[in-house]
This record gives C-alpha cells, sequence and structure tokens, in this order.
C-alpha cells in the first residue's frame, strides 16, 4: 500500500536536494514563502507544506532558530567591536596630530603656539579617555540555555529515555527542580 503513507520508504524531493538545510531555513524562518519554496523546486506547494508539517521538528526548529539568533549577535558584536577600533584609532591619529605642532612649536620657538596646542592635545587625551571608557565595556551576550542546540539536543535525549523507562521521569524532574533547573510545562512533558 503506497500513497500517504508516511513509511512508505520513499524519501522526500527535499531530503534529496543538496540545499535541503537552506530550504529548511527558509520554510523555519519565513525568508520565502512556501509558494516560492515549491516554484523553485518545481513542485506543488503541498508538498512544501506537508514537508513542513511532517518532516521539520520542533528540535529542528528550535534549533534553526538559536543558531539565527547567535549568528545575529555574533555580526552585531562585530559592528560595535569594528566601531570601537574606528573611534580610537581616529583619536590616536588627532593625537599624534597635535604632538607634531607642539614639536613643530617649540623648534621655532613659539612659545604661545607650543602652549595653546598643548591644551589642545590635553583635551584629545581626555577624550580619548572618556571614550575608551565608554568602549571600553565588555559587551556581553546572554544565550538561553532553552534554545542552545545542545539543550534541544539533551531534551530529546531525556523524553526517550522517560518514554523507556516511565520511572525515571517523576526523579529526573524533581532533581532538576533542587538544581533550579528551569521546569516548564513544555518540560513537563519529558
Amino acid at each position: 500500500m503506497r500513497g500517504g503513507n508516511k513509511n512508505s520508504g520513499r524519501r522526500s524531493i527535499i531530503d534529496m536536494r543538496p540545499d535541503k538545510n537552506e530550504i529548511i531555513k527558509d520554510i523555519v524562518l519565513g525568508r520565502r514563502t512556501l509558494t516560492e519554496i515549491a516554484k523553485r523546486l518545481g513542485v506543488d506547494y503541498t508538498t512544501v507544506a506537508r514537508y513542513r508539517d511532517e518532516k521539520i521538528t520542533e528540535e529542528m526548529r528550535r534549533s534553526i532558530l538559536a543558531e539565527t539568533r547567535i549568528e545575529t549577535i555574533k555580526a552585531d558584536t562585530d559592528v560595535v567591536n569594528q566601531d570601537r577600533m574606528d573611534v580610537a584609532m581616529t583619536y590616536e591619529s588627532l593625537a599624534k596630530r597635535v604632538e607634531r605642532l607642539i614639536t613643530k612649536a617649540e623648534e621655532t620657538e613659539d612659545d604661545y603656539f607650543a602652549l595653546s596646542a598643548m591644551e589642545g592635545l590635553r583635551k584629545v587625551l581626555r577624550d580619548i579617555a572618556t571614550i575608551q571608557g565608554k568602549l571600553a565595556t565588555n559587551l556581553t551576550v546572554n544565550i538561553s540555555l532553552a534554545e542552545s542546540k545542545e539543550w534541544v539536543t539533551m531534551r530529546q535525549i531525556l523524553q526517550e529515555v522517560c518514554d523507556e523507562v516511565p520511572n525515571a521521569r517523576e526523579p529526573l524532574l524533581r532533581r532538576m527542580r533542587h538544581h533550579v533547573l528551569s521546569v516548564t510545562k513544555e518540560d513537563t512533558i519529558i
């Protein structure tokens, strides 16, 4: 009996594609509509919708969402760090220019100009110290354990063990609560 049976042994068209992971990400993240994906693959919309409903697990969805959030955080952190370096280099360049002016004024014995340049250097150095102090704050990235790929896998393993050994469920949840691990309504499925 073939047809609608999920276990017929026939692989999905999406599973056979080399860009399968990108297609799954497109579905989960909504980067393309199901219609666009179906058109690109040369299949009917229902094929993609069925794949989404039957093949993409909650664990896969969470893993993709977590991975995407982490990538976004890393990219944003890189931008901030680059801005930090740009500001530092600009102030350093300005300080060197003022220092050259002071040296030149001292060589020509123009004390008034040298004094003015030193005042300018003092202001630049104060600004550098202020900016460096503000930028020296370490960026911290908080990632929720519930969204990490490892925790999604661990939950799946714990669920499978509790399915095999139902008596393990109660002691597991008790120990998780004892160690102040978050046990949400969803986690009580374990």
